[in-house]
């Protein structure tokens, strides 16, 4: 799988930095890493977009682009390569224990398993999945301090550098709203986008500006609402849920399958994602959580200053027009 930094949404300059280091690019080269180029980013989800031909990412390509923010932040933070090391690998690592489908099946696994893809990725780096040692071996040559690293990525850490994947707007997250964006069709696409690198730079840069972060926060509300929260969304996710929790073939250690391997199993749950139709979705509730994202132009504090609501809703048997 060729890298596109246009297509796939990566910085060219920041991927060429991230690919010169000798601990990186172990971690990247690694069959474990290569094991998300087959995990779909949104997941169910991905199968919907896919259908109609619009263009859909992996797991991989979202944790270079993550990687390279955070390499990002570690120039703009003028960071020793000591603290740069542990970031980096942690954006590199974040993403490493997700599932086939990805969030759409994963609250089934964690209801049914108790597994998650957070325990899934410290599993990973400590050796100690079903995927072996290879990612454990890669840390421990380049004397990578794993507790240390995993305390980065359960936000225990105390590091002041840790706010680039802990934050409220962090590394993480500002690919995700961006990557998602791309799904929509061009006709709905809202216009002037910054690109993700340039609101790192507004964030942890000095002096402090907020037009770039503002247009995110702005664009993180309409994401959800126009494709995270959209019905035929919610219904994709609960359809893969439901296949979890009622088959009694699915098995904790396929949480570390790639999704080709689930699909090969599991062909049917996939033929039923590609077939769903708005017109055909069942008349039964469909939970979920509304989620909001507003700005208080008086403040100046970014931690007060972008405000995010979550508020329990339901799709009701009567508003089919909520697609």
């Amino acid at each position: 799988m060729k890298i596109d930094p246009i297509r796939d949404l990566i910085d060219k300059n920041l991927l060429e930095e991230l690919h010169a280091g000798s601990l990186y690019q172990e971690i990247i080269n690694s069959q474990t890493f290569e094991r998300l180029k087959d995990i779909r980013f949104l997941g169910a989800i991905d199968y919907l977009y896919k259908k109609n031909k619009h263009k859909t990412h992996s797991r991989y390509t979202h944790t270079l682009s993550v990687a390279t923010l955070a390499l990002k932040y570690s120039q703009l933070s003028k960071l020793k390569f000591n603290d740069e090391k542990y970031l980096v690998c942690a954006a590199l690592l974040h993403d490493i224990g997700h599932a086939p489908l990805s969030h759409s099946m994963e609250p089934a696994f964690k209801k049914r398993f108790g597994i998650s893809h957070h325990s899934a990725s410290n599993s990973i780096i400590q050796g100690t999945s079903p995927l072996g040692k290879e990612i454990a071996s890669i840390l421990k040559k380049y004397q990578i301090d794993i507790g240390k690293l995993i305390g980065l990525l359960d936000n225990k850490s105390q590091e002041k550098y840790a706010v680039a994947l802990s934050g409220s707007i962090n590394v993480d997250t500002i690919d995700g709203i961006i990557r998602t964006h791309s799904y929509l069709r061009n006709e709905e696409k809202y216009s002037n986008i910054p690109k993700a690198v340039h609101i790192v730079e507004e964030l942890f840069g000095k002096p402090k500006r907020y037009g770039a972060i503002d247009k995110f926060w702005g664009l993180k509300d309409g994401i959800y609402r126009d494709i995270i929260n959209k019905k035929i969304n919610i219904y994709a996710d609960n359809v893969t849920q439901k296949h979890v929790l009622s088959n009694q073939n699915v098995f904790v250690d396929e949480f570390y399958w790639t999704e080709v391997k689930f699909k090969e199993k599991y062909t049917f749950l996939f033929e039923e994602l590609s077939a769903i139709r708005l017109k055909n979705i069942p008349a039964e509730a469909l939970n979920y959580n509304k989620r909001s994202y507003t700005i208080d132009g008086r403040c100046s504090d970014i931690g007060k200053k972008y405000l995010h609501e979550k508020t329990p809703s339901v799709f009701s048997f009567n508003q089919p027009g909520l697609c």
